[in-house]
């Protein structure tokens, strides 16, 4: 480890902003890298605004060397996850670094040596506190642009990650769908035979007031749909209140699809947006002070759908509700000029998922991973 490089431990506002501004030095001036909006990103660092901190402890570091910022690095230790699945892991997250093999093992070091001190064994990630933070390594696809709600890195991330000990847990795949064409008029007629012969039909909401009255049933789906996936921890009632108001405040209702059984009780979900990533590009991640009209400016011309979640009930799965809505998310994006869409991270084991693109036009053009490390007392 070199004898240059200090930790530091953030403790104080000041050091938590530095924390958070580092990537967009690290990345600035690259043409592939889509900063988050900065205030959102301190917000997720309090408890008071990322519910999910509420469960969990956490801690932050930056490494400096000769007084610069080089590297950084958070932890958690999601408590309900580790009772539910009966185990004693740490995830580490919010990683950069320079393209240096010391600074990454100081990092990760730092980490370890904090899980130590809790009484815990594995150390996993890149993930946050909760299941819709940001995570993983992108592994592959590096000439690509991410969608907002996902990440980009540098390509010696892995590398220098894997070089400390650590391995693959599990791959995560994007696509990228060509919509511009149009929907399959075959697909629209199986789609409404499906929906008749299950009972089920189509719910839109006229406004995002109907959209917010429905919010809980919408999430007591997720907690449904996604229990046993990877990384996911059920939503608590907080949790839910929060996603209802951060969650709702920035879609669209017209990207909205739901499927309702003969009663109204939602069955399925999906959820898309139009790309913003070219348009936070503009902004530098800042709203103000004209921020806001670069972004605006820049969206006139995004011509991509950026696809968030697609959940289905348990009792449904199988039944092909998720393609249904996929197409009814073709069809809304089609007749607004759209050409391509954008998934986020699907988990390479999840087929049900993976064989919702057969029958469109479309490319794996990305791949991100979940590391994991098994400690003991020789790894300190």
């Amino acid at each position: 480890m070199s004898s240059d490089l200090i930790i530091v431990k953030v403790n104080k506002k000041a050091l938590l902003k530095k924390f958070v501004r580092f990537p967009y030095d690290l990345y600035e001036g690259d043409k592939y890298w889509v900063p988050p909006l900065m205030m959102e990103e301190i917000k997720s660092l309090i408890p008071e605004r990322n519910l999910s901190l509420n469960q969990s402890d956490f801690g932050c570091w930056l490494v400096l060397r000769h007084n610069k910022i080089v590297g950084r690095v958070a932890a958690f230790i999601n408590r309900k996850d580790n009772r539910i699945r009966e185990r004693k892991a740490v995830r580490f997250g919010m990683i950069d670094f320079i393209d240096d093999a010391s600074v990454c093992e100081i990092l990760l070091n730092e980490v370890e040596n904090w899980a130590h001190e809790k009484e815990l064994d594995l150390v996993e990630g890149p993930l946050g506190p909760g299941h819709f933070d940001r995570n993983c390594v992108l592994v592959d696809g590096f000439d690509e642009l991410p969608t907002a709600i996902s990440s980009y890195n540098y390509p010696y991330y892995g590398k220098h990650i894997e070089s400390y000990g650590y391995a693959k847990e599990v791959d995560y795949l994007e696509h990228r769908i060509k919509i511009s064409e149009g929907p399959d008029p075959r697909v629209e007629k199986i789609s409404s035979y499906v929906l008749k012969k299950k009972g089920l039909s189509l719910w839109s909401a006229r406004s995002k007031k109907q959209l917010i009255l429905r919010g809980k049933e919408f999430f007591n789906l997720i907690n449904e749909a996604y229990a046993g996936l990877h990384d996911f921890v059920s939503l608590s009632d907080e949790e839910i209140d929060y996603l209802i108001d951060h969650f709702f405040s920035f879609i669209e209702t017209k990207y909205v699809k739901i499927v309702v059984n003969e009663k109204g009780n939602i069955v399925a979900v999906g959820v898309a947006m139009e790309s913003v990533s070219k348009a936070l590009q503009s902004s530098g991640g800042k709203l103000l002070p004209f921020g806001w009209l670069k972004m605006f400016l820049a969206m006139q011309s995004n011509d991509v759908l950026d696809l968030c979640l697609v959940a289905v009930a348990n009792k449904f799965r199988g039944a092909g509700l998720n393609s249904i809505v996929m197409h009814e998310m073709h069809k809304t994006a089609f007749d607004n000029g759209l050409k391509w869409a954008e998934t986020n991270g699907e988990l390479e084991t999840n087929s049900s998922v993976l064989t919702m693109w057969d029958g469109y036009d479309y490319r794996t053009h990305k791949r991100r991973r979940i590391y994991s490390k098994i400690l003991n007392e020789s790894t300190i």
